[in-house]
């Protein structure tokens, strides 16, 4: 982010010019698909999310994570340590609002590690 390819850019302009952006290298944060065969419950989410943002921390220089997100989804987002900016955030086009959502990439790691040893794996890859 900040490059002006991603449309976040502008919805945080535009939607939340009040908040204030923590500095460092920003990430948006796309769509998390999952084939329902694998669907098992929130512990797979968990594997998912912690996989994805260990794969960010170890190839590219990631302090803060952006996405946009239904409500429902925004609490879900909260166990991994997001939180909403702003809500109610309407598109053109789009029947429903949505909300814009930020954490700190650590927090992210580290909320998501489901073990000890991803626990210790997040943080060698922090300290790295």
């Amino acid at each position: 982010m900040r490059g002006g390819l991603s449309s976040m850019e502008e919805l945080l302009r535009n939607r939340a010019a009040a908040w204030s952006a923590p500095g460092g290298k920003n990430w948006e944060f796309g769509r998390l698909v999952l084939d329902p065969r694998y669907r098992a419950g929130p512990e797979m989410l968990q594997k998912c999310v912690f996989l994805a943002v260990s794969h960010l921390v170890r190839h590219f220089d990631c302090h803060n994570a952006y996405a946009s997100c239904n409500n429902v989804l925004s609490r879900l987002y909260r166990r991994f340590g997001f939180s909403v900016i702003t809500s109610d955030v309407r598109v053109a086009g789009e029947e429903k609002p949505f909300n814009l959502i930020h954490a700190r990439t650590a927090d992210v790691l580290m909320a998501a590690a489901g073990n000890d040893q991803e626990r210790a794996l997040a943080q060698r890859l922090l300290a790295a």
